[in-house]
C-alpha cells in the first residue's frame, strides 16, 4: 500500500466519521425536538459545500472524497427538510 492509498483511507474514514457524528447527531436531535435549533443558512452551506466538493471529487475521479460528501449531501439535505418540516 503506497502512501497516496494510505492517506485516502485516512481521508474517507474521517470524511464519514465526521459526517455520521455531527449531521446524524443534528438530525436525531432535531427529530426528537420536533424542531431545528440551527439556522437554515447553515444547513444550506453545508448542502453548499458538500455538492461542490462532491463535484470536485468526480471531475478528478476521487472517490475517497466522493464518499462522505454524498453522505453529506443526503443529510443536508434531511436536516432542510426537517427545517422545514418543524417550522410549522
Amino acid at each position: 500500500m503506497d502512501a497516496q492509498q494510505i492517506f485516502g483511507t485516512m481521508t474517507l474514514v474521517f470524511g464519514i466519521a465526521m459526517v455520521f457524528i455531527g449531521l446524524t447527531a443534528q438530525a436525531i436531535k432535531n427529530h426528537r425536538e420536533k424542531r431545528c435549533g440551527n439556522p437554515l443558512a447553515l444547513a444550506t452551506l453545508a448542502l453548499a459545500v458538500y455538492l461542490s466538493r462532491a463535484t470536485y471529487a468526480v471531475t478528478i475521479s476521487s472517490f475517497y472524497i466522493l464518499v462522505p460528501d454524498v453522505v453529506g449531501i443526503v443529510l443536508s439535505s434531511v436536516i432542510i427538510f426537517q427545517y422545514y418540516h418543524y417550522r410549522r
